[in-house]
């Protein structure tokens, strides 16, 4: 039986079910997507009083599309996950720099990636994923 947990859906978006102006998760794994996506798309300084939480993905975004900027992403999400969201592990991180979902060929200077992850609910591990489009 998996756990209630409830927030702020990410991104914003209104609940028409419920007409309200602020949809919520009400499940765990919806919830631990919401808190990653919101933390890997806030920069570092953006947020008050916590000028530390965040990343900094977006100067990737000019860089080439090769290993170098794969390992420097994955390493940048990896490093920042654990401190923010310790309840879960990143457990594969990998890049689309062909076509996106459209079939699209994908700009020189667009980054896909997709984050997988894990978290443990009770006695079993649930897994996860977002994808980043920048």
């Amino acid at each position: 039986m998996a756990m209630t947990s409830y927030n702020i859906n990410y991104p914003f978006k209104d609940d028409n079910s419920t007409h309200s102006f602020i949809s919520m998760n009400r499940v765990t794994k919806d919830s631990y997507s919401s808190n990653l996506l919101l933390l890997l798309l806030t920069q570092k300084g953006e947020r008050y009083y916590e000028s530390d939480y965040g990343t900094n993905l977006l100067k990737y975004i000019f860089e080439p599309n090769d290993t170098l900027t794969a390992n420097q992403v994955e390493e940048e999400i990896k490093n920042t996950v654990p401190l923010y969201i310790p309840e879960i592990k990143i457990t594969k991180v990998t890049f689309n720099w062909l076509v996106d979902d459209n079939g699209n060929p994908i700009s020189d200077n667009q980054l896909n990636v997709n984050v997988q992850f894990v978290y443990n609910e009770g006695v079993l591990n649930e897994e996860g994923s977002i994808d980043l489009n920048f």
